[in-house]
Parts: structure tokens; sequence; C-alpha cells
């Protein structure tokens, strides 16, 4: 899987809140985490080239921020109405709007509204 080095200098700007929450409470720094992503953003992404502990930083905190991101559903991820993973394409503007959900959340959310 490749890296969307959108995502990933997302969350190591703005969105750092979001590493700082995967990282609490683990005895990690976040500055730790943050670093690795910085290294890959300079490598575009290559995590082979990754010593082993910073492979395994990224492994723990960054990739599950980057791939098979949980929908929060439409009152928690049990209510999801899609397959319960945010679409790739979505993710970078579900970080920005601090909704994470999926195309069939957002659209039964949509019609909702509408209703």
């Amino acid at each position: 899987m490749e890296i969307d080095l959108n995502v990933l200098a997302y969350l190591l700007g703005k969105g750092k809140s979001y590493v700082e929450k995967a990282v609490q409470g683990t005895g990690y720094l976040p500055r730790t985490v943050l670093g690795v992503g910085t290294n890959l953003i300079d490598t575009d992404g290559n995590i082979d080239l990754l010593a082993p502990k910073p492979r395994a930083t990224y492994e723990k905190f960054l990739k599950p921020l980057l791939f098979d991101v949980p929908c929060q559903g439409l009152d928690g991820a049990a209510s999801c109405q899609g397959n319960g993973i945010i679409e790739g394409e979505l993710l970078l503007k579900s970080y920005r709007d601090e909704e994470l959900r999926c195309s069939a959340c957002r659209a039964a959310i949509a019609t909702q509204a509408v209703n």
C-alpha cells in the first residue's frame, strides 16, 4: 500500500492532534512519531528505508492513521452504513473536517439533514 503523502503531511502539521491521541498513554513521545512521519515525507513514503525501531513506530502509530481507518458511523462505529472503513480518497477530508466517516455515512447524514 502506498502512503498518501498529503494525508501524512496533514497529520504531521495541522492534524498532529490525531498523532498525539494515538500516542497518549503509551510511553512514546509524539515528537518521536512525528519525526518518523517527517522521515517518511522526506523519502516519498518509502517505509523500506526506515530502520527497525522507526519502522515499528510507523507500524504502531502512523499506519493505523493512514490505512483502514475506522468509520465513526452515525452514532458510533456499530452504526456505520458502509463497511466500517473510511475510503482512502475521503481520508484527508475526514481528518480536516474532524468527521471520521465513510461515504455511506456521510450520505446518510446528508439525507437526514434534508428531511
